[in-house]
């Protein structure tokens, strides 16, 4: 696994909890837009995965 593919993992998880945190808080609007950028970092990682499991699939093939 790659360092930064490690990383916007990390950040999304702990955005998302951030983010849930403070709209549990009374901070909604921010609470919601740092979930959301969780998740959007979430999703960066997932494909940079399935791109790195594809890369790795078709070197191993020849």
């Amino acid at each position: 696994m790659n360092a930064l593919t490690l990383l916007l993992a990390i950040l999304g998880l702990s955005g998302f909890a951030l983010g849930a945190v403070l709209s549990a808080t009374g901070m909604i609007e921010m609470g919601v837009i740092l979930m959301g950028l969780g998740l959007v970092f979430q999703v960066i990682s997932l494909v940079r995965l399935k791109r790195a499991k594809q890369k790795d699939s078709s070197d191993a093939r020849g």
